[in-house]
């Protein structure tokens, strides 16, 4: 999402959520001028799912009043990527809704009509307020991360989200992709598999019926399970110039060497790993793990 412009200004991507056109035009023209790209939603349904398929940097969104489909919109955003500041376009007189919307996890606000000046500010102050990668600051050496959390399926793609942009925004956009596929695979995995010792037909059944869900369930309501926690390291070695995730699960593990030595089948059957781990190695060969097969080892080079 974020390029460098000829004279050092980092470009944005912005998605405006607003059915009124001059209120879009305006915005476009303002943006582009400081070297930022627009993307538009006429509806807060479209600019959700705009948004979870776009990844835009800052969000600009109408409220939507009187049914306040704004402020829903701002909650699922805050949901979704704390970090992403979402800016409100508000009316005169509107200060309750306004005051609802930046407790619902909004940064800021601007009143319609927009005037240039004070956009500019607001969209100022969101840009400042965005994550710096590590390579932005002078002195740091190595930054570290980590996150740990339950057995829920549900939580694994925030989860990554939050990991490209807190650790990875440095790389190439193709490069995320695939990062963020094989983290995608290796903390479900680490999930499904490890913690919640889910077998790969069991899921394959229970989403061929619709019951994938009450499977997980209640998987996540037996006592062997619930306590389990998957624990996610993510350190940027800035010195070294590499980036490593170390993703460990409180389950049994795996036997990770046979796995290993069939790593040409293209999906191999039997567990839900075969699937990630073959992804993962796809694009990044150096993939470790430890004995016991609960840890896996991601090494991405940062040249």
């Amino acid at each position: 999402m974020v390029a460098t412009t000829g004279s050092h200004i980092q470009a944005r991507t912005l998605l405006v959520v607003a059915d009124n056109a001059d209120t879009q035009a305006v915005i476009l023209e303002h943006a582009k001028a400081q070297g930022h790209s627009v993307i538009s939603a006429s509806t807060p349904a479209l600019g959700l799912a705009t948004f979870d398929m776009t990844q835009p940097d800052i969000v600009i969104t109408d409220l939507f009043l009187p049914e306040q489909d704004g402020i829903m919109l701002v909650k699922q955003i805050h949901e979704r990527r704390p970090a992403c500041p979402v800016l409100l376009l508000t009316d005169a007189g509107r200060a309750e809704s306004t005051m609802a919307g930046l407790r619902a996890g909004a940064l800021d606000y601007v009143e319609q009509p927009i005037h240039q000046d004070a956009f500019a500010q607001v969209l100022n102050r969101a840009i400042h307020s965005l994550p710096a990668s590590v390579d932005d600051a002078p002195g740091v050496e190595r930054l570290e991360y980590v996150l740990v959390m339950g057995p829920d399926p549900g939580y694994v793609e925030s989860t990554v989200t939050w990991l490209i942009q807190g650790t990875a925004m440095g790389l190439m956009e193709a490069r995320q992709l695939h990062l963020r596929a094989a983290l995608q695979e290796l903390v479900m995995n680490a999930v499904e598999h490890g913690c919640l010792e889910l077998r790969y037909h069991d899921k394959i059944e229970a989403m061929a019926k619709d019951q994938y869900d009450d499977l997980i369930r209640q998987r996540r309501q037996e006592s062997r399970f619930r306590d389990r926690r998957v624990t996610i390291r993510a350190i940027y070695d800035k010195q070294r110039r590499v980036l490593t995730y170390l993703i460990a699960d409180e389950g049994k593990g795996f036997n990770w060497k046979a796995r290993a030595a069939s790593r040409q089948d293209i999906c191999p059957t039997g567990d839900a790993s075969g699937r990630g781990i073959f992804l993962a190695q796809s694009f990044f060969p150096d993939i470790a793990y430890n004995d016991r097969g609960n840890e896996v080892i991601l090494t991405v080079p940062l040249a």
